[in-house]
């Protein structure tokens, strides 16, 4: 008895590494290839995308040469034709926002507007897809994150990395490059 609960333990073991190991291969973007996103920040990157974990958004990842991870995400059907624009971007991802903060982001309609919002930093962002955003967001105190978030027909793609000096001309780099190599 005591030695086939051994070997069962020992079996469970050994499935859960496997499957770990198949879980840490990585997969290919499926939005875009690590050519087109190095082309828009001009600097070489590798695609560390793993295997889809939901089917609702693509999420792909990729790391350049000095450690700093860019990620790229694609959701589709957010909006219904003819609805989104910047401030409904902004309504859209960013949580929890006051009634009042609501009313301030609705300002997003008119071009070149920023937003001070406990926690972010919003700015619109012009030449990108039907409707772009900029999001400084901290994540936890000294650390913030840098958003490019794009309206394009009903879709949205999320660009982002660590708030870096040149974060924003990169992110809008590569949200162009991208954007030039989707499918219509």
């Amino acid at each position: 008895m005591q030695r086939s609960l051994v070997s069962g333990v020992i079996a469970l073991g050994l499935l859960l590494v496997s499957s770990l190991s198949a879980v840490a291969q990585s997969a290919p973007c499926p939005i875009v290839n690590a050519s087109v996103v190095s082309a828009g920040l001009g600097t070489p990157v590798t695609d560390t995308t793993q295997p889809p974990f939901t089917t609702v958004v693509d999420i792909c990842d990729f790391v350049d040469a000095a450690g700093n991870e860019i990620n790229v995400y694609h959701e589709s059907n957010v909006f219904a034709p003819g609805q989104g624009g910047t401030a409904a971007l902004a309504l859209r991802y960013i949580p929890q926002l006051t009634d009042e903060m609501r009313a301030q982001l609705v300002a997003l309609k008119q071009a070149d507007i920023n937003i001070p919002i406990p926690g972010y930093q919003v700015s619109t962002v012009n030449g990108l897809g039907d409707a772009a955003i900029l999001i400084k967001s901290e994540v936890v105190p000294g650390t913030s994150v840098d958003t490019v978030i794009v309206q394009r027909g009903s879709d949205t793609l999320s660009f982002n990395m660590d708030d870096l000096p040149d974060a924003q001309a990169k992110l809008t780099s590569l949200a162009q490059a991208v954007m030039a190599n989707l499918s219509p």
